[in-house]
């Protein structure tokens, strides 16, 4: 029958397309700092504990974390990391507290050596911190507890179908700078970053739909069979 014939057309679809509309993997490379900080980018200081990476400004006035990595297109983007603030609320001599800044990068190329030095086509902020908390934050971005337990706050980026990005590179950065004239006094701890892209609407989801269209238009009419009588 062609009712059969179509509904086996849907089946088909889902055997050659078993994972369509699921999200991609993380796609961030020790995301844990597990052990070292590779092969994040560091400038200024910078430290592994061991299970995390740590933002301090005991010798430069900047410090920065980073990572690229290579991305298909995408429609939007699942962001999560754990982050601790140290920062100092210190801001004497005409100066202003230390502060920190989490933003995402596109382009069509990787980082290099520095963020300063690195081209990008567009930068989405996430947010800015100082001593008393964040700002600023970013339009689907929030904060909750951490797993991590007290000190520890977990970010949440969830911009699912909208912030879509083409082929190329995205870049994760974090940065710190001494604004409040003294060294030492300042640190950002980060773990568990982790970036899920969310895919496009892809083929099999097309041919999905059209399957069904099919099922609709070849399913036959029920006006031409009889209840039976009781």
């Amino acid at each position: 029958m062609v009712f059969k014939s179509s509904f086996a057309c849907v089946l088909g679809v889902f055997c050659l397309f078993p994972h369509s509309g699921a999200r991609a993997a993380n796609v961030v490379v020790n995301g844990e700092f597990s052990g070292s900080l590779a092969p994040w980018t560091v400038e200024g200081s910078v430290f592994n504990t061991g299970s995390s990476g740590v933002l301090s400004d005991s010798l430069s006035f900047r410090s920065a974390l980073f990572q690229s990595i290579a991305v298909d297109a995408n429609s939007g983007l699942v962001l999560e990391f754990d982050l601790l603030n140290g920062l100092s609320s210190s801001a004497g001599g005409g100066f202003v507290p230390d502060s920190f800044y989490a933003t995402l990068y596109f382009g069509t190329q990787a980082f290099g050596p520095t963020i300063s030095g690195s081209v990008f086509d567009t930068a989405f902020a996430l947010f800015d911190m100082d001593s008393s908390g964040s700002f600023a934050v970013a339009s689907g971005g929030s904060f909750g507890p951490s797993p991590k337990g007290a000190g520890w706050a977990r970010f949440t980026l969830d911009r699912d179908g909208s912030l879509g990005f083409p082929t190329g590179y995205l870049t994760i950065g974090f940065e710190m700078y001494n604004l409040n004239g003294a060294s030492s006094d300042s640190v950002v701890a980060l773990d568990n970053v982790s970036l899920i892209p969310v895919p496009e609407p892809s083929t099999a989801g097309l041919l999905f739909a059209a399957s069904i269209l099919l099922i609709r238009r070849t399913r036959p009419s029920s006006r031409h069979h009889h209840l039976p009588s009781f």
